[in-house]
This record gives structure tokens, sequence and C-alpha cells, in this order.
């Protein structure tokens, strides 16, 4: 039996990924044989199963299944793309994608839109924050993940959907035509605090490939309006983007000729050596502050590595994320991208700072040289010690994780979620939400009412050993002294919420305002409770302390 046209596409599909992941093998003179050979058992195999498998399967499906598994053998973010997915690279690269203008979230199982994006379709045509989306297409949403209903949304600039939401009581049904969105990689750019101060804050979300164009387009605005005496650039929750605008944004802020970073791939001769080429257009002698988390990845630890190691200025917040992998997406036809790591990074100390340690946890063994780097600690320009691995360390700690207990519950529960629709109901007309503390004890009563059941992990644990203890014949003084336990513990956390009052109300007035004001807005009524934010101001205007901290003399 011959293959059909798209069986033998995906065939040779696979074939040219085996065949570009394997031509760069160094040390093996018979690679191409093995190659032809292993394609052949490959192909064997696959028409086997797909001819006389005891049950008919799909098999497109079953060699994109053989694609991806050997893509899993790899490091985490070598991922190959087909038509279904190809949006995800346009995204990466370009910060554009076909969409209505929506983000969607899982709220008590329910998939609800969470924003609405100014300007689009689903803004023009009514749709709005909260509403419960049922169908799309004629499709139940109804026990699917939630990036397939992300790629049901999303797709071609100019092609429709149907989207039928649910709006309290109603069910309404919207004709929506795909626009293409575009994301701005600067959510917000201004000046902070007295204005005499020239204290300027940027807080970039990701690196297209128009992210240092936004970037200069920004330190220029600012510059006319007022004289920059100090930055803070936030980068928390930036989960990367593309190398080349790392380093773009780079040139913006270290001094001409400076190393900003080395790549280094398989190959002996592939060492790469990134040195800024350009003035800066803010003074190196201008401090400058990096905010930094848990998200903040790959490109975005490009940057702050660099920082780091010049002593351009302070890394500020948690550590980071730990991706020190770089990939290009290469075209496989027209309708196949694959997006391979061809080489790692190393910040200008010398630093590899990856977390993750794909060669210990692939249990395939396909990896044949599992070298080892031996580096733990490295200097920065000013002589400071810097270590390797898991991320970038910052110079100083404001690490706002984790959370408390009971926030993680009542955001599980969408308790948060549900109480800005019962406020904003109660109170029409909301311009700007800040959470006093009468408001804190409205939303206390609001629990009350709601029956909200908090049980911490300790008290799972007690359940636990209650329920495993049933139908046992233990000493009856056992239990007497357990329950006792249980009451002391219940009695302890029922303060938990008050301890926990300031996150609390930070994250309702987040809840609450992504509904009623911009995404600007947003983040300027956020300043006062961030807690990062406000420890990289004071820092600044101690200058004192901040040279000490990059020990400048």
């Amino acid at each position: 039996m011959k293959f059909s046209k798209s069986k033998l596409y995906l065939f040779l599909l696979l074939a040219g990924i085996i065949l570009f992941l394997g031509i760069s093998f160094e040390g093996s003179d018979d690679i191409y044989d093995r190659i032809n050979r292993n394609l052949e058992m490959f192909g064997k195999a696959y028409r086997e199963v797909s001819l006389n498998y005891v049950d008919e399967i799909d098999i497109d499906r079953f060699m994109r299944a053989g694609v991806e598994g050997m893509m899993s053998t790899l490091d985490p973010y070598t991922v190959f793309y087909d038509k279904t997915n190809k949006d995800e690279i346009d995204l990466i690269t370009t910060g554009k994608y076909g969409g209505i203008g929506v983000t969607i979230g899982l709220r008590d199982s329910l998939i609800i839109i969470t924003d609405i994006m100014n300007g689009y379709e689903a803004q023009k045509k009514g749709l709005r924050k909260g509403d419960r989306i049922l169908n799309i297409n004629g499709i139940s949403v109804a026990g699917q993940r939630i990036e397939a209903i992300r790629m049901m949304v999303r797709g071609t600039v100019g092609s429709t959907l149907n989207l039928q939401v649910q709006r309290e009581n109603e069910t309404l049904s919207f004709e929506l035509t795909r626009q293409e969105i575009i994301l701005n990689n600067i959510s917000y750019y201004g000046f902070i605090g007295d204005e005499a101060d020239g204290i300027a804050y940027i807080k970039l979300d990701r690196f297209t490939n128009i992210a240092e164009n936004e970037f200069e387009n920004a330190i220029r605005t600012l510059k006319a309006k007022n004289k920059i005496n100090s930055l803070i650039f936030d980068l928390r929750n930036n989960g990367g983007g593309l190398l080349e605008s790392s380093i773009g944004i780079l040139n913006k802020l270290v001094a001409k000729n400076s190393l900003l970073l080395i790549t280094k791939g398989r190959k002996k001769d592939s060492e790469i050596k990134y040195f800024s080429k350009e003035e800066p257009l803010i003074d190196k002698s201008v401090p400058l502050v990096v905010l930094v988390n848990k998200h903040t990845a790959s490109a975005s630890e490009i940057v702050a590595g660099a920082i780091q190691d010049l002593d351009r200025g302070v890394i500020l917040g948690g550590k980071t994320f730990g991706k020190g992998l770089v990939q290009q997406v290469r075209e496989l036809t027209n309708d196949a991208k694959l997006k391979i790591t061809l080489s790692r990074y190393f910040t200008p100390s010398g630093r590899w700072i990856q977390e993750k340690n794909y060669f210990k946890e692939n249990k395939f063994g396909v990896f044949i040289n599992k070298e080892i780097f031996s580096q733990s600690e490295f200097k920065t320009l000013n002589g400071r010690k810097v270590m390797a691995f898991g991320g970038i360390a910052p110079d100083v700690e404001v690490n706002t994780e984790p959370e408390s207990e009971i926030l993680d519950a009542l955001i599980a529960k969408d308790v948060l979620f549900k109480f800005g629709n019962y406020y904003l109901e109660k109170n029409p007309g909301t311009k700007i939400f800040v959470c006093t503390e009468g408001i804190f004890n409205e939303f206390k009563d609001f629990l009350k009412s709601s029956g909200f059941l908090y049980k911490s992990e300790t008290g799972k644990k007690f359940d636990e050993i209650k329920k495993s203890l049933e139908g046992k014949n233990a000493p009856s003084d056992f239990f007497l002294y357990l329950n006792k336990a249980v009451t002391e513990l219940e009695n302890y956390e029922s303060g938990d919420i008050d301890k926990a009052k300031e996150e609390i109300m930070r994250n309702l007035e987040e809840e609450i305002n992504k509904r009623l004001v911009s995404e600007k807005e947003q983040i300027e009524t956020a300043f006062p409770r961030d807690i990062q934010l406000q420890k990289a101001l004071n820092l600044l205007k101690n200058s004192s302390e901040y040279y000490r901290i990059l020990q400048v003399l």
C-alpha cells in the first residue's frame, strides 16, 4: 500500500528533522549510514502500526507524536511547530498574532474572559471582562485545556469565529473577525515621585524584534520631559524573547566596547562574543536598578547578567528563572518550523546560569557529550563575587515569594474574582479601586457569607493522619491529643487572613482595577504597594548605599 500524500509529507518532515539534528554530529565517520538505517527502521515501524494496529489511528497525529517524542529527549526549549501552533513563533519574534483582543483564564473550572484589549474586535463588539465562554464555533470548551482554547480563539487574520458566552443569566453570541494583535514590549514608562528627583521607570514585558526601538523611544521621550537622574528598569515577569533585542537594549545602557555576552555551540569554533558598539543613551554615571523575579528569564537574564557583571547597576528582587540556552527558529517546510537550541550563553564574567539540568533529567540517554561545567564563583568588573547556575542572584534580595498560604487558597477558589463581581455590582461607577481598611473588613465578611473554608497544608496533614488511623486500635488518648492539636491549629490559623492583609489588599486592587482602568493606570495604581519598587526608589535616593553595593569607592 502506498503512502497517502499527507503521510508521505509527515514522514519526509520527520526525516528532515532527524537529518537536520544529526548532520552536525562530530566524531562519527558513519553518521549518514546510521541516519539512513534509523530512518528505515522508523519508517517500517510507522507503516506497520499505521496499517495493522488493532484500533484505527489518526496517522497524521501518530507521526506528530513521534516528532514530539523525539523533541522531548532534548532540552525543554527545543520545540517543533506546525501550522496548528505557528502563531506561537509569530508571538515570540514579532509580538503579533491573529486574534480578537482578549485574555482568557480558568476561574473555578470555568473559562472566563479576564481582560479585554483596547481598540480590538472583542471590545468593539461588546465582550466584557467576566464573560464566561461556553463554545467557540459551536464546539464546547468544557473539559478542554486552556492552551487548546487559546488556539481556538487565535487564527488567521481576517478569519471569523462565533463566540457564545454567558453573562449573568443571559447567553449571548458574538460574530468576530480576527485582527492582527500587536503586543507592546513596553507597558509603562514615566517618572516616579517628585519631579526634582528625576527617577525614570521603564517596564519591559518582552523582547521582540522592535523592543530595542521601543526602549530607545521611551528614553528619548523621557529625556525630552525631564533630566534622567536615575533609572529603574523593570524586567519582572519578562520571559525573554530575541537575543538580538537584549543586546540592542544593553547598547543603550553600558559603555561602548563593553563585553555583553558570550555564546558557545557544540563546535570548538562556534564561540561568539558580543560587544556594545555605540555610546549609551543613558550615561554610565546614571544610577540604574534592574528589578527581577523568578519569572525573569532568557533575554531578560542576559540583560540582568551583563548589568551585574559590568557593575553598571544594582539587581534587586528575587532570583531569576535560570535559562542559559539560546534558540534559533529554522524553517523545515512552509508549514513547519523547529525552534532548536544551538548554543549556551555566558555572562561577561563567564557564568552559565542554567537552572534546569536536562542532562540529569533525561532518561533516554541520547546525549553523548555530558559536559559538566565546574564553575561556581566569578568576579564582576569591580571584583564582587557572583555565582553561576540557577539564574541571576540579585545584589539586593527583596523576595515577595512565596506568598501566604491563605492567599494561595483565595486565588485557587477564585474568591478575589468573585468579590470583584460583588463589589462592582454594589458600587457601580467606580473609577479606580483603592482597598481601604473598611473594604478589607467587608471582604472578610464576604468570605464568611460565601462559605469559604481554609485549611493550611499542616491542617491537611492532620486530616491525613486521622483518616489513616480510622478503624485501627489506636489509644483513645492519642485521638484526644490529636483533636486538641487540630483545635489549637485552627485557632492559630484563624488570624492568618489578618497576617496576610497587605498581600490580600494588593491582590484585590490588582484584580478589580484590571476591569476598570487601562494597563498604564493599573501599573501606576500598584506603585504604593509594590515592595520591590519602593525598595528600589529608596536605594536610588540613598546614593551612598547604592555605590557601596557596587563597591564603587
